[in-house]
């Protein structure tokens, strides 16, 4: 038997029960809290000058943002198409001996994870923009 039909037989052979359980057990993307506390080794590298941070933080919002959106969509992808968002190595190698369903449960927890963390990131870097704003002066 080749790995092609090694696989295919796995994916026939998942427990659609248990595939169904497991995409409902993982809500909404929009339900994912950000991470409560985000260790400094993963705030966003910006420059420790706050002039050059200021101008900095649009451009990194940019570019979390655009993260955040990736991990969405592959999550929404996971939850929607299940064993088919995996690829074969996914369901042929590395959850071989645990099973396809455990793969689709650890794919769905670590991009719930990283949806997590980057949210925690862009909040950091929102909270910089605000300390770095300058105070409106009154005119009169």
């Amino acid at each position: 038997m080749t790995f092609e039909q090694d696989v295919s037989t796995l994916r026939a052979n998942a427990n659609p029960v248990l595939l169904e359980q497991i995409a409902g057990y993982y809500g909404p993307a929009d339900d994912i809290e950000p991470w409560h506390h985000l260790n400094s080794l993963l705030w966003p590298d910006l420059s420790e000058n706050e002039d050059t941070r200021r101008v900095q933080i649009p451009g990194a919002l940019d570019e979390y943002g655009d993260e955040l959106r990736r991990y969405i969509q592959r999550y929404d992808d996971l939850r929607a198409r299940r064993l088919d968002a995996l690829s074969n190595y996914d369901i042929g190698i590395a959850y071989r001996v645990s099973g396809p369903e455990n793969g689709l449960f650890q794919a769905l927890d670590a991009i719930r994870n990283h949806i997590g963390r980057v949210r925690a990131q862009i909040l950091w870097i929102l909270g910089e923009q605000v300390r770095l704003t300058p105070p409106q002066l009154a005119l009169f």
